[in-house]
């Protein structure tokens, strides 16, 4: 069906039947409406825009990648821009004009009243990815001294322009948060009663420079649909609902995603990238583990009189080589996704320590015999294929226990866990393979 609207879409603006088009747009969802203009040409966006209210055309507008949205910035009338500009909300203002080139920025900070504009500069000025940069000013707040009756006319009056009305804030006259009232609790309320002997007390908070993966944690761990956002005195300055939440986790797994391929994370979807962008992101972790890795060319060649006597053991180094960046990248994965979720602190290292110590010995035994058993396909040296076992053993335990830990590791010196596995356990684990594999092989095999 998306398709199909898309086709219709294209066919209606070549014949110029802007009357249909428009029809077909009404009442539309503006995620439906996104989805539907997603695959135009963007001087096609352009003339879908025109015809879109205004309310829809600024939801519609944010949904965009900038790279489109600065293209319609150039396309569209300064009326246009300026009718879209105001009617969105100051958070997505905010991430738009992040992406843009400052004279845009200027030009488009000047189409907006000066009250809109000094929230726009306000929330531009906290820091990226921080609550503040996330936080809606639109919401119900009700005072401790109202009576029920009170707070519903303010519901009714404020409501309707409000993100959600379901969670409603308690704030003193000052505007100090004091605590939160859920709509139906109101609703089923005499009306004459005070608000102070029904709200819930226990504040549940973020502070506007909190960073956004903290605050979907909190808005996780406590099943909230807002939370409220606060100054450094206590005072509700906004709120966060948990639709920003749900594009919060999408983009910080992204983020880690990326992190984990050895990468730079990028903002903005695979075909609105430069190819120069992915290039300046992944070239540099490429070449940093090309000079770390060429270190196993000096481990190996310290072992050119053992392969001259024995180049058997050259068949088993890939085995060696694999198996620890296997175990290790399965070990911190697994971390490294427990410390997302709160399921792992810091203070836990000793226990994941020797618990993935166990792990691994008793997934090297197996493999150790597995591999002592399959080198007779290869050899009949008992010794030789022994070491072989042994070695992978111990490159498992290795591998299993350094996996763990690395996470630990960016964590004290505040690198992010992500960035400690993928490319970089395995290229640890690689060296670490060999360097085992060969001490072994030549101790067993008793070459000096």
């Amino acid at each position: 069906m998306k398709v199909k609207l898309q086709v219709d879409l294209h066919k209606l603006i070549e014949r110029g039947d802007f009357r249909t088009l428009k029809l077909l747009l009404e009442d539309q969802d503006p995620n439906l409406i996104f989805e539907m203009i997603e695959e135009l040409e963007t001087s096609e966006k352009a003339i879908v825009f025109r015809l879109l209210r205004k309310d829809v055309a600024a939801e519609v507008f944010s949904k965009l990648e900038p790279d489109e949205q600065l293209e319609l910035v150039r396309l569209l009338t300064d009326e246009e821009i300026k009718s879209i500009f105001r009617n969105m909300d100051p958070s997505d203002r905010a991430e738009l004009l992040d992406e843009l080139p400052p004279d845009v920025v200027t030009k488009l900070l000047s189409f907006l009243p000066k009250n809109e504009r000094d929230r726009t500069i306000e929330v531009l000025n906290y820091p990226e990815n921080s609550a503040g940069r996330l936080m809606s000013p639109y919401f119900v707040y009700v005072t401790r001294s109202m009576t029920v009756k009170e707070a519903l006319d303010k519901v009714r009056k404020f409501g309707k322009d409000a993100e959600t009305i379901y969670t409603i804030f308690v704030v003193e006259e000052d505007r100090t948060l004091v605590g939160t009232l859920k709509l139906e609790d109101l609703l089923f309320s005499e009306p004459e009663t005070p608000i102070e002997e029904i709200f819930d007390p226990n504040l549940i908070y973020v502070k506007t420079t909190t960073d956004q993966e903290e605050v979907a944690e909190l808005m996780k761990r406590y099943d909230l649909n807002a939370i409220a956002v606060v100054d450094n005195d206590l005072r509700l300055v906004g709120i966060i609902v948990i639709d920003d939440i749900v594009d919060i986790i999408e983009e910080e797994a992204t983020e880690d995603i990326h992190k984990m391929a050895g990468m730079t994370a990028t903002s903005t979807s695979y075909f609105h990238t430069s190819p120069w962008v992915y290039i300046k992101n992944r070239l540099p972790w490429l070449v940093g583990l090309l000079l770390f890795q060429s270190l196993s060319a000096l481990l190996v060649s310290r072992y050119e009189k053992v392969l001259s006597l024995y180049p058997i053991l050259a068949a088993f180094m890939a085995t060696m080589i694999d198996a620890g960046g296997n175990a290790g990248g399965q070990s911190s994965t697994l971390i490294i996704r427990g410390m997302a979720l709160g399921e792992i602190e810091l203070k836990d290292w000793w226990k994941v320590l020797l618990r993935e110590t166990y792990i691994g010995l008793i997934m090297g035994a197996v493999l150790g015999v597995t591999l002592f058993l399959r080198g007779f396909m290869i050899t009949t040296n008992v010794q030789i294929n022994f070491s072989a076992g042994l070695a992978i053993l111990a490159i498992i335990v290795f591998a299993n226990s350094i996996g763990a830990m690395l996470p630990f590791i960016g964590k004290v010196f505040r690198i992010d866990p992500a960035v400690m596995s993928g490319p970089l356990i395995t290229t640890v684990a690689d060296l670490a393979g060999i360097a085992i594999y060969f001490y072994i092989a030549t101790t067993i095999l008793k070459i000096r």
